[in-house]
């Protein structure tokens, strides 16, 4: 089952903005979004990695 960032999360922003443009996105694309020069990069390797808040978090199983 593939994770999806939580609705409103600046990982779901991202997420959506690069899945919405065929050609790609530039930075101007998230001016008002909370998205900054300061934390897109950590928010790029959270999509990368996995650790963001997903929708279906509660469907997860954990090891123990």
């Amino acid at each position: 089952m593939p994770l999806i960032p939580k609705q409103g999360t600046l990982e779901r922003v991202v997420l959506d903005k690069m899945m919405a443009s065929k050609e790609g996105v530039t930075f101007l694309d998230f001016v008002g979004t909370g998205v900054t020069e300061d934390n897109i990069e950590q928010i790029v390797q959270n999509l990368r990695t996995g650790m963001f808040e997903a929708e279906n978090d509660g469907a997860v199983k954990f090891d123990s």
